[in-house]
């Protein structure tokens, strides 16, 4: 079957990191770059606690787009097993399963999540991170009977979505309601990550949380906020009409256009009474502002204005893929007495007192209507255009693009 696989061996990488550098096409063009596509075996299942899933739409997630541009810090090269086929979001249909596998029969429409801790490695006694449901925390991410790799298309021999087919444990499996279209349901990785950044960091009502950054996943955590704690005051800095125009349909109270106005720092200012002060020398900052800022963008420019305009005794959720990023002060954190959250990808979160999967929680919120991601995949590609959809992926402004989802 064909696949787009990921290989960052050392010959690859020595070529292609340069040659990126002056040619961006190096990164996924010619025969030594590290993104290309081939031809390889369908996955197997490990055992009979797995089945194998016929990819309906592999979405494309801005760490993919990471990935192939080589941003990846090499913190995570251990917690993956390389060559692997590329691809974590997800929608298919069971095509294949194992004898151990209840619940789930072939045909059965599902989504999977791609985390693979402790129970999908089959690891007992499980880590105390996944024994208190912390699933995102899993000490075991290089243990047990499969390969490392924390997330399905990071491990070798699980496949990825970016395929035809790709195989899963069962504990990873979630069944698609009739009621909800693949579109849909390829929506579900993605909000999952943002419901569980907000639920484990719910603002109290009354108090201003801002977005910085208004990508898939600025837009899914502005529409968790207004769904999960709506009697927050919510700002969102955008880049892109079209970006303002989803956002504004999950009920933001302001949206700073940021390629529109002078001064965004004078914007949020003028938004929380905040004050804008200037040092004799370095950038400025403000005192006062929002309480919490979700920072969704993960480059050091937005992190250090993350930093700069939380108000004192606030917080920073970090949930843009931050990687190389030089040059951040973080002299506010203890100026601020900030507290810096980090959050990856999904888990285990209480709300309301009922604890269930980010996945359960992301699945509840679009088949009960209380969030809608109608409309969000916006370009639909077939394999081999995978060069159309990288270039698709790097020109947001001129193409409108929010998911992209190559099709099976």
């Amino acid at each position: 079957m064909r696949a787009i696989r990921f290989n960052a061996s050392i010959p690859r990488y020595a070529v292609t990191f340069p040659l990126g550098r002056i040619r961006k096409e190096a990164y996924y063009k010619g025969p030594m770059s590290t993104t290309y596509m081939d031809d390889v075996p369908e996955p197997e299942l490990f055992n009979d606690n797995w089945v194998k899933v016929r990819t309906t739409y592999g979405g494309v997630c801005g760490s993919d787009i990471n990935l192939i541009f080589l941003k990846d810090s090499p913190y995570s090269e251990p917690f993956a097993t390389m060559p692997f086929t590329v691809g974590h979001e997800n929608v298919g249909r069971i095509v294949e399963i194992g004898s151990g596998v209840d619940g789930f029969e072939a045909g059965d429409r599902v989504v999977v999540d791609p985390m693979m801790p402790c129970a999908a490695r089959e690891i007992d006694p499980v880590c105390d991170s996944c024994a208190r449901g912390d699933y995102s925390q899993c000490l075991n991410l290089r243990k047990g009977d499969i390969p490392p790799g924390f997330y399905t298309g990071l491990g070798a021999p699980s496949g990825g979505s970016w395929s035809e087919f790709f195989v899963a444990h069962k504990t990873q499996l979630f069944k698609v309601p009739d009621t909800m279209s693949d579109e849909q349901a390829v929506m579900l990785e993605a909000l999952a990550i943002c419901v569980h950044s907000v639920m484990r960091n719910l603002p109290e009502a009354g108090q201003t949380v801002l977005i910085y950054g208004c990508g898939a996943i600025g837009m899914l955590t502005a529409a968790s906020l207004k769904a999960l704690a709506p009697e927050c005051r919510l700002i969102v800095i955008a880049r892109y009409p079209f970006q303002a125009e989803v956002v504004r349909r999950y009920g933001v109270d302001e949206i700073i256009m940021q390629r529109e106005v002078d001064d965004v720092y004078a914007e949020v200012a003028g938004l929380t009474g905040a004050e804008i002060l200037k040092p004799m020398i370095g950038p400025r900052y403000l005192n006062g502002g929002p309480e919490t800022v979700f920072e969704c963008v993960g480059s050091s420019g937005t992190v250090n204005d993350a930093l700069r305009m939380t108000k004192s005794g606030g917080r920073v959720v970090m949930v843009g893929l931050i990687t190389f990023a030089p040059g951040i002060d973080w002299t506010p954190v203890w100026f601020k007495e900030l507290t810096i959250n980090g959050s990856l990808c999904s888990s285990t979160d209480t709300y309301r007192g009922e604890t269930k999967r980010s996945f359960e929680w992301a699945k509840e919120l679009v088949a009960e209507g209380k969030i809608d991601v109608d409309g969000l995949v916006t370009h639909i590609w077939e394999l081999d255009q995978f060069v159309q959809m990288i270039e698709t992926a790097t020109s947001k402004g001129g193409t409108g693009c929010i998911k992209q989802a190559f099709k099976f």
